[in-house]
């Protein structure tokens, strides 16, 4: 081995924190649909945030949300759109684990689901998901939602703030890797998926149109008889 092989830098990458986006192809068609179904089902609710989950987090006003069961549904247009996150959620918990097994070895589940329709200034706080492993938003109408002139935050952005801390807090040029936040691209059709541990916010929205979202939290488990061994499934519960 040369010294210039044997001593020189070698940099690896561990702990990768990674983001998925796909577009749905089927979206133009079956979103009118979608929209038309949620809407019925906001014009139902009695109270803005139906979950009654962390309401001290959102706004007073401006936000709708669901109950979490929003995949039990059974629209057409819906489940069509399940259909296409449950698959593209594989996909991406294949290629997150080095594709050890293919996307049709592993099963999803949903442990919530629900959806946001976000107007006058509506938001969100920083929060983060228990109970799952990965977790997504579906941008079913972004409205008037994108960024502002200059550096200011997306108007109805969904903000992603580092998990590291840091260098103990001390921030110079040196750790300008570890941006303090990132915000994704906002668009009709697009799925974003993510891991839960992400700290992220809703940012406020105004527009001519409502901003409407689906999100979920998911988990994943072998399959029954897979025939890979290298990774454990989940385990069954002793009677």
């Amino acid at each position: 081995m040369s010294n210039e092989k044997q001593y020189g830098l070698n940099g690896t990458q561990v702990w990768p924190t990674m983001f998925f986006t796909r577009l749905w192809e089927s979206h133009a068609l079956e979103a009118p649909g979608i929209l038309k179904q949620l809407t019925h089902m906001q014009h139902k609710q009695t109270e803005l945030i139906e979950s009654g989950i962390a309401v001290g987090a959102k706004s007073e006003q401006g936000l709708y949300e669901s109950t979490f069961d929003l995949f039990s549904d059974p629209d057409a247009g819906l489940q069509k759109l399940v259909h296409f996150i449950e698959s593209s959620l594989a996909l991406a918990v294949s290629v997150a684990n080095n594709q050890e097994v293919p996307p049709q070895d592993l099963q999803i589940e949903f442990a919530d689901s629900w959806y946001h329709v976000t107007n006058d200034g509506g938001f969100h706080d920083a929060h983060f998901h228990n109970g799952c492993s990965w977790c997504g938003i579906y941008y079913l109408q972004v409205g008037d939602s994108g960024q502002r002139r200059g550096k200011s935050a997306p108007n109805g952005g969904s903000r992603f703030y580092c998990p590291f801390n840091a260098g103990g807090g001390y921030r110079d040029y040196g750790n300008k890797y570890l941006s303090a936040t990132i915000d994704p691209p906002l668009a009709d059709g697009l799925l974003l998926i993510f891991p839960s541990y992400l700290l992220h916010s809703g940012l406020p929205y105004r527009g001519t149109n409502n901003r409407v979202v689906i999100a979920f939290n998911a988990m994943a488990f072998l399959k029954p008889g897979s025939v890979t061994q290298r990774l454990t499934p989940r385990a069954k519960t002793k009677n």
